[in-house]
Order: C-alpha cells, then sequence, then structure tokens
C-alpha cells in the first residue's frame, strides 16, 4: 500500500506543504498556508492531511547547527502536540538545517521575481524537509 504524506515547513508568517502521494514518486509543492492563529494553523494543517488522505505528517525541525533545540525547534515541538490529536495519522519530526537555504538558492536560479519567489520558498522548503525524509527511506 502506497502511503500519502505531507511535508511541512512551519514558519511564522507562512506555512510551506509538499505532498508525495506514493512510494517512489517525489515530493512535489502543495500550496502556502498563511499564518493566521496558531490554533487555525494547526487545524489548516490537520485539515489539509486528511483532505488530501493524508496517513502522515512530516514537520521540519529547525535543530541548531551544534544540535542544540531553540526557540523555533520549541515551536515546532508544540506545533506538533497540538496537531496529534486532530490528526488520525502519524505526524513526526525531521531535522530541516540547511532546507530554507536550499530552497532559496533553487529558486534564485529561475527565472521569476523576488515577490514570486518569496510566495513559493516555504513550499519548496518543506519539499526539500519531505524529500530528505524520503531519502532516508522513511516511507
Amino acid at each position: 500500500m502506497s502511503e500519502t504524506i505531507l511535508g511541512v515547513d512551519l514558519g511564522t508568517a507562512r506555512i510551506g506543504i509538499a505532498i508525495c502521494e506514493g512510494a517512489g514518486l517525489p515530493a512535489v509543492p502543495l500550496t502556502t498556508i498563511q499564518h493566521t492563529t496558531w490554533r487555525g494553523d494547526v487545524e489548516a494543517v490537520a485539515s489539509l492531511a486528511s483532505a488530501r488522505g493524508a496517513q502522515r505528517i512530516v514537520v521540519g525541525n529547525p535543530i541548531a547547527m551544534d544540535g542544540t533545540s531553540g526557540p523555533a525547534a520549541q515551536r515546532v515541538a508544540a506545533f506538533i502536540a497540538d496537531l496529534r490529536p486532530l490528526f488520525a495519522g502519524q505526524v513526526v519530526s525531521y531535522d530541516e538545517r540547511f532546507t530554507t537555504a536550499i530552497a532559496q538558492q533553487r529558486l534564485r536560479d529561475l527565472p521569476m521575481s523576488g515577490s514570486k519567489r518569496r510566495r513559493h520558498v516555504d513550499e519548496l522548503a518543506a519539499v526539500e524537509i519531505l524529500s530528505a525524509y524520503l531519502a532516508q527511506g522513511r516511507q
């Protein structure tokens, strides 16, 4: 059975979402959710995951270069804790170091305006998170 997995890049202004709809398929950008409220953000991710038939959600965890968990990682842990009761599938975190930088570099290589790049960087960071997770054989 193939599993649908969402990748999440949790930002303070936007939440990037990527999706992989089965084993052997690549992670692709899905959407960007604009921040509303904490509860609204958690509910939006849970609702989207359920609507897409996801069995798993992978949330990027911004661990510091020295391996410690700073305020952003603590925010991700709280988001996951609030998401789990609203989603029937599995919710996991995955080290997201460098994913936003990689996404920004890939966008710089494309012929698009700066404002358009900013609109897509979060979902592309989610693609990087989910792709790295899948490459580790986690599906």
